[in-house]
This record gives C-alpha cells, sequence and structure tokens, in this order.
C-alpha cells in the first residue's frame, strides 16, 4: 500500500455556518500522486484546497495528514505549525492573496526564511527556482507592477521556496496565456517527477490528461460524483456535460447558427 498523505472522512465544511460548500467528502490521497480536483465554479474545489491546507477545519467529518488527525487548536503549537506548514503549500488561484511584500524577491524569501530554513540552502534553492521560472528579471519589482502570468509565477516560485512535499495549485492555469500555461504545466510535471504529490483543482480539461494521473469530480451538490483514472473520465461526454465541465461553442455555417460542445482534450505526443 503507498503511503498515505491525506485522508478525508465525511468531510462538510459551511461558510458562516449556513452556506453549504462541501457535502460529505471521503478522499484519499497517497505520497507522489498526481490528482486533479474537477467541478464547475462553486462546486467546492477551492474550499477543499483550503481545508487540506488547514486554513479551514471541517464542521463535520475528519481529515487525517501524515496519520494525524488535524484539528485547528494543534496549529496553536509553533513546532507542529512550521512542520505542517514546511511540507504543504498551497499556490492560491488569486495571486494577489500570496503577494504582499514589497519586491518579488522578499516574497520569494518570506516562507523559507519565516519557517527557519537555512539562509545558504535558501540562496541556491531559490536561485534555480528563479532560473527555471524565468523571473530573473523580475526580482526588484513589486508584485503589483507585474501581469497576471508573472504573478501566478511568481506565487509558484514562492511556493517552491519552501521545498513542500505536498503541493496544492487552484486554478493554476486561469486566464493565462498558452505559452504561460505550458511553462506552468511543466513546472507541475518536473515536481512531481522529482517526487512531490501534486493536488491541482481546474475547470480546464485542455490540461488535466498531463497533469493528473486520478481525477475527482464535484458535483453541483458539492459531494464527490465520480472517481477514477483521468482518461477514463475525461471519455465520459455525459459525465462532463452533466458537471458542466463541457466547453460550448456557437458559430456560423451556411447562414445557419450552430451550437455544440466539446471536451477540448489536447492529446500530446512525447
Amino acid at each position: 500500500m503507498d503511503e498515505l498523505i491525506f485522508k478525508l472522512n465525511n468531510v462538510h465544511f459551511s461558510y458562516l455556518k449556513k452556506y453549504p460548500a462541501l457535502c460529505g467528502i471521503d478522499m484519499q490521497i497517497a505520497k507522489g500522486q498526481k490528482i486533479a480536483i474537477l467541478g464547475a465554479n462553486g462546486s467546492g474545489k477551492s474550499t477543499l484546497l483550503q481545508l487540506l491546507d488547514a486554513l479551514i477545519f471541517p464542521d463535520q467529518g475528519n481529515i487525517q495528514a501524515f496519520e494525524r488527525q488535524l484539528r485547528e487548536a494543534d496549529f496553536n503549537d509553533a513546532s507542529f505549525c512550521r512542520n505542517f506548514r514546511k511540507r504543504v503549500g498551497l499556490v492560491f488561484q488569486n495571486p494577489d492573496i500570496q503577494l504582499f511584500c514589497p519586491t518579488v524577491k522578499e516574497d520569494i524569501f518570506f516562507g523559507p526564511l519565516q519557517l527557519g530554513m537555512d539562509r545558504p540552502k535558501i540562496e541556491k534553492q531559490v536561485g534555480e527556482i528563479i532560473e527555471g521560472l524565468g523571473i530573473a528579471d523580475l526580482l526588484e519589482r513589486s508584485p503589483h507592477q507585474l501581469s497576471v502570468g508573472e504573478k501566478r509565477k511568481v506565487a509558484i516560485a514562492s511556493v517552491l521556496a519552501i521545498d513542500p512535499e505536498i503541493i496544492l495549485l487552484d486554478e493554476p492555469t486561469a486566464g493565462l496565456d498558452p505559452q504561460t500555461s505550458r511553462h506552468i504545466m511543466d513546472i507541475i510535471i518536473e515536481a512531481n517527477e522529482k517526487g512531490k504529490t501534486i493536488i491541482t483543482a481546474t475547470h480546464d480539461l485542455h490540461i488535466v490528461e498531463e497533469i493528473a494521473d486520478k481525477a475527482y469530480i464535484l458535483s453541483r451538490q458539492k459531494r464527490i460524483a465520480l472517481s477514477g483514472p483521468v482518461v477514463e473520465l475525461l471519455s465520459d461526454a455525459e459525465l462532463l456535460r452533466e458537471h458542466n465541465l463541457m466547453h460550448i461553442h456557437k458559430h456560423r455555417h451556411q447562414g445557419q447558427a450552430h451550437i455544440h460542445s466539446h471536451q477540448h482534450l489536447d492529446h500530446h505526443q512525447h
């Protein structure tokens, strides 16, 4: 049996105790897996990632991480909190939540310095990340002066800098041009090849086959509708349509308007 990192049992979460965001989630994630959380907007994908990152805690049910139940009170223990934050990193959908220092360089160094990592090790690690992401020319700039794609790269760099075992990504390619999306996908794949567990929330079916082996589909009822190998789930057009994951296109042909749906899957030869 592969080493389990997360185990969720009947997890419920509501905002303000009255707006349900997740309803009875059961899930197991093993070390080294590439997982996609799929679902339409409002299905609970971001909430699920925040639960896995222990930014919020279940109203009902429990989450185990590294064979220990996650409890809010445990994060008052500085040693436990530092260890967890070192092992799990979340890249938010909106990078402005993540970037708050005066310069890009300070943002990237902030996490590892707060976690008390060795300065020479940080310098070496961050240097490699900056080179890999091609953001050396951004280091002295304010995050507010960056494009969405540049901000996303810096947010990813700030998480990679702590060298976490698990990387959680919320819509990592949303609003990006194809070239930047490709670059970020390559970073995700490379991190997994180095042994990191990758959990990506997305509704972009373009990217799923490359960045995940297994997927969970969240329904409008904020439950897991189905889980399984990515290739199987993506080949089920009716399933995707039911959960609002199909793209609907309108085009004109010989003066007539036609509407059709398709999955937008790209099959790459490597």
